[in-house]
């Protein structure tokens, strides 16, 4: 979830887009990241400090998918730049995305490779425009396009931090909340909403249940059902499709299970998973 929910290839024939005469390559992109100084004012200067944190996703079987390694770095209380390595169960790093949250807050410059198939997808926000590129594997072109920024647009971690933005409301329960989720392998951008699961209720923490209300989207990842600790507003877990595809290339649905570094009592990272009415445990690593 921390990453973003990645569809797939299938739909980018019904896209309606803005097409350009020259974009740039996805090394542009990558260069651009890298070199963005430029800060709105809330995050130029003030304190700048870092949160690292683990996240364990589980798979259907209960055996280890994946292990997320964050490390989040902030200025002035909000955040500026996020790194993720993925790592396979014994260890070795799969997958790799950069977010820079100096543009926008929501939808984050961002690039993310998979190692294994050389799976790729980005955004790169300039102006009034999000320039977005994406390749299915390493024999792919890579696509790339550009679609207006729209009011309530959201992509990629930029989804966690909306949530984290406006969790003391949508805790409330009093109403859904809609947003636009672009999806860069898709060139397009997808209606969802946000509802408060009162099932998951608890006094300190709350938990969100994220659904598209397109085909499209309820075909490849209908649902995403999220849990956040309402003191702390840090993200404890989450469910649903995967932005990692399996080894198969295949849409997996995971439980991931978040950890912080500084947390008084560190947790086992496990996964655990009941089968003929017995729990399973497999250590992380």
């Amino acid at each position: 979830f921390i990453a973003f929910i990645s569809i797939g290839d299938g739909g980018r024939k019904c896209m309606a887009l803005l097409k350009m005469a020259n974009y740039l390559n996805a090394t542009t992109f990558s260069v651009l990241l890298l070199a963005d100084a430029a800060l709105p004012a809330w995050a130029a200067g003030g304190p700048r400090y870092e949160e690292v944190f683990q996240g364990v996703a589980c798979d259907e079987r209960g055996e280890i998918a994946y292990v997320e390694e964050h490390r989040m770095i902030y200025e002035d209380g909000r955040p500026h730049h996020n790194e993720t390595h993925y790592l396979d169960a014994s260890g070795q790093e799969i997958a790799v995305l950069i977010s820079r949250f100096t543009t926008h807050p929501y939808v984050p410059n961002y690039s993310f490779q998979d190692r294994r198939f050389g799976r790729q997808d980005g955004t790169f926000v300039d102006g009034a425009w999000v320039k977005i590129y994406s390749r299915s594997d390493q024999e792919a072109p890579v696509q790339q396009d550009m679609l207006r920024l729209e009011e309530g647009m959201v992509t990629s971690q930029g989804l966690h931090i909306y949530l984290r933005d406006h969790l003391a409301e949508l805790a409330e329960g009093h109403a859904v909340k809609q947003a636009r989720f672009l999806v860069p392998l898709e060139g397009r951008d997808f209606m969802f909403h946000i509802r408060r699961l009162d099932k998951f209720r608890e006094s300190d923490t709350v938990a969100f249940s994220i659904e598209g209300n397109s085909e499209f989207w309820w075909l490849f990842a209908p649902k995403l059902e999220v849990h956040y600790d309402l003191e702390t507003r840090r993200l404890l877990s989450c469910q649903g499709a995967s932005n990692l595809l399996d080894a198969d290339h295949k849409i997996q649905n995971v439980t991931t299970t978040y950890h912080y570094t500084d947390e008084e009592s560190a947790r086992p990272l496990v996964c655990s998973a009941r089968i003929a009415g017995i729990d399973r445990y497999m250590p992380l690593l």
